[in-house]
């Protein structure tokens, strides 16, 4: 469960989160971790909602689990959702509070702010928002996430968590995310299905 002072420091941000910048960059732009290890993403890479220093902050709390990766790719099929675009979810924890019915859940065009741990299918963590202590904000339909990720937010009130099981297809395909040297190898190797822990903060209407 996201812990009172996390949710705190994202809506204390609010106002400098709902304009997160571009992450387009991403693909393109050299980041580099105090040993010297640099990222590389392909021209053609979708944009990733974890900017550089996050995605690089993740990597080096990744030993440290806030939220155990034992069973991350074990789903019973009864509970799972499974959508047309080969998205499948379980909900983990629902908004079933008295005034649940008046709370506007994820729509097209949002503003959200998300904490989420990132898994391969082998329970292995490459990213993790709540070990950083950092929510990701971005606009829903904007590109600025991987596909899979925003197609998971869909409905979700605030408070709400669901597991996400996205198809390599919806994440990042056969490019993976990858150090500059090939010889050391990728972060999310290429044609890999990934598993998202999600927790909606927050989510408010786009303001245009």
């Amino acid at each position: 469960m996201i812990s009172k002072a996390v949710v705190a420091l994202a809506l204390a941000g609010a106002a400098e989160a709902f304009c997160p910048s571009p992450l387009a960059g991403l693909a393109t732009a050299k980041a580099t971790r105090p040993n010297g290890m640099e990222l590389r993403m392909s021209d053609s890479a979708a944009p990733a909602a974890l900017s550089r220093r996050g995605l690089l902050s993740g990597v080096a709390g990744a030993a440290v689990l806030s939220v155990g990766a034992k069973g991350a790719s074990a789903a019973d099929p009864k509970d799972l959702v499974r959508l047309e675009n080969g998205l499948s979810y379980q909900v983990k924890k629902a908004n079933s509070g008295p005034l649940a019915a008046l709370q506007p859940g994820v729509v097209d065009g949002d503003f959200v702010i998300v904490d989420y741990i990132a898994y391969l299918r082998d329970g292995t963590i490459f990213d993790n928002t709540v070990k950083r202590g950092k929510p990701v904000a971005f606009q829903m339909g904007k590109k600025q996430n991987i596909p899979g990720l925003e197609a998971g937010l869909f409905g979700m009130k605030a408070g709400e968590q669901r597991r996400l099981f996205i198809p390599s297809r919806l994440a990042y395909a056969d490019r993976g995310v990858c150090f500059e040297d090939a010889s050391k190898g990728c972060l999310v190797p290429a044609n890999t299905d990934l598993v998202y822990d999600v927790t909606l903060v927050s989510v408010g209407p786009s303001p245009i």
